[in-house]
């Protein structure tokens, strides 16, 4: 469907209409941020819930339902995922300083090698400081980031903040799909295509992205455990890592573009220190793995990206980052994907009348054997809308 905005809107509204909302929302951006969040996790529900209701659940029983299964799926992901990530951490943790020592003497027989060539130079590292900042900042350090404070208090309010506005959302559910209806311009079957499609363009992008994130995941996980076995015997320490470096992969699948190079980095190091062999090893691993996550498993999963130019994706990694950290960068994703729905599902033009002159407003369904456009325009009284041919 395709709209013409007249001249005079876009003089004057557009650009009011552009301050008051970035007013708006620098004014009101930690409400605006919950309610976004809020409509997010809404969305993602609200699948389920339909799908519930075509069992003939009423909505207020299949609602608290879906919170209840939901809330338990996190819980059980903590209880059983938790403790052995925490373990793998801590290992990883104490290995840092038998690598810091490996490093020190590969780069001693550099400094050797190069003085040999009458080039010399200081590598060596002074690991007994950066040791001892660990031991003792370190743990401070993560001890401070969970400490009982206005920041963990701040995020408990906002996560039990974003659980009731999403519940009261996914209850009222049917009241703001016909809100939205009402907003949408457009006959009453094209203003229920443009909302289904919303939430069809975000649960595809959700689902899709999390069941990618788990693969990939996996995958990494599995490579680095294989790679640990006695019979192939590539990176012998690398089994007791493997589902912490699996899960770091999983997570940053997330992040378009550069989320697998984030997600390689730290098991690359990590088997730098065993051998470059070993790293080389599991460059390869994660580039195939990528190659089949991109070729394959995107392709029948998600069925395409978001569908942007990399630099508007990069754009709203960064501003979703700057507004609400780790879930805002999370966020801007779906958001962008709705947006492209928007603007594929109405063809937004720009009106060239005269600027003292009002062309109206014009509404072209997209899809043939839609009923023909009317223009919509100033009517005088008694005069009816007149009929595009």
């Amino acid at each position: 469907m395709r709209i013409t905005i007249p001249r005079w809107v876009q003089f004057v509204l557009i650009p009011v209409a552009i301050f008051l909302a970035l007013y708006f929302g620098r004014a009101a951006s930690h409400a605006v941020f919950v309610f976004l969040i809020s409509t997010i996790v809404a969305l993602l529900l609200n699948a389920i819930v339909l799908g519930l209701r075509r069992l003939k659940f009423p909505r207020w029983v299949a609602v608290p339902v879906v919170y209840l299964v939901f809330l338990a799926a996190i819980v059980l992901i903590f209880v059983f995922l938790g403790p052995p990530l925490v373990r793998q951490f801590q290992r990883l943790f104490d290995a840092i300083p038998g690598w810091l020592d490996s490093l020190n003497t590969q780069l001693s027989n550099l400094e050797a090698y190069l003085a040999r060539h009458n080039v010399y130079v200081t590598l060596h590292l002074n690991t007994t400081d950066i040791v001892n900042y660990l031991r003792t900042h370190g743990v401070a350090s993560i001890g401070t980031l969970f400490s009982v404070g206005a920041t963990v208090v701040g995020m408990i309010v906002n996560i039990v903040l974003t659980v009731v506005i999403s519940f009261y959302m996914l209850i009222d559910g049917r009241r703001i799909y016909r809100f939205l209806c009402r907003l949408a311009p457009g006959e009453q079957d094209v203003k229920e295509r443009y909302v289904h499609g919303l939430q069809t363009a975000f649960s595809r992008y959700v689902r899709g992205q999390i069941l990618l994130g788990a693969a990939v995941g996996l995958a990494s996980g599995l490579a680095i455990w294989i790679l640990s076995w006695d019979v192939v015997g590539v990176w012998p320490e690398g089994g007791q890592y493997a589902l912490l470096f699996g899960f770091w992969a999983g997570v940053t699948e997330v992040i378009p573009y550069v989320g697998p190079f984030l997600g390689a980095i730290p098991p690359v190091v990590a088997a730098f220190f065993h051998s470059p062999t070993a790293a080389l090893v599991i460059i390869i691993a994660y580039f195939v793995i990528q190659q089949l996550e991109s070729h394959i498993l995107a392709p029948n999963i998600v069925g395409s990206s978001v569908g942007v130019h990399p630099l508007i994706v990069i754009f709203a990694l960064l501003a979703g980052a700057q507004i609400g950290g780790i879930l805002g960068m999370l966020a801007s994703l779906p958001l962008l994907a709705m947006l492209r729905h928007t603007i594929q599902f109405y063809d937004f033009r720009f009106s060239k009348a005269a600027w003292a002159g009002d062309d109206g407003i014009v509404l072209i369904p997209a899809k043939s054997g839609a009923p023909p456009p009317r223009r919509i325009k100033a009517e005088e009284p008694g005069e009816q809308p007149e009929d595009l041919a």
